[in-house]
């Protein structure tokens, strides 16, 4: 049997199952922990390589071209 919680989101009353908010809020905390993860190996790497990327607006694809930065 599971349990449904209610609570209130941006002035509405909201209820969901117990097991629905639970992997809800699981893929929100490895959402903002990936991210994190993502923003933190970006900022290596641009410490690291010299970076250019092209990418095409209208198709969403691009190219990119890296090389080690001289020391």
């Amino acid at each position: 049997m599971s349990s449904i919680i209610c609570f209130e989101v941006e002035g509405q009353i909201v209820c969901e199952r117990e097991e629905d908010r639970r992997a809800r809020e699981l893929e929100e905390k490895l959402k903002q922990h990936l991210g994190s993860k993502l923003l933190e190996l970006l900022k290596t790497l641009i410490e690291q390589y010299e970076l250019e990327i092209t990418v095409n607006i209208e198709s969403g694809k691009g190219v990119g071209r890296w090389k080690r930065k001289q020391s």
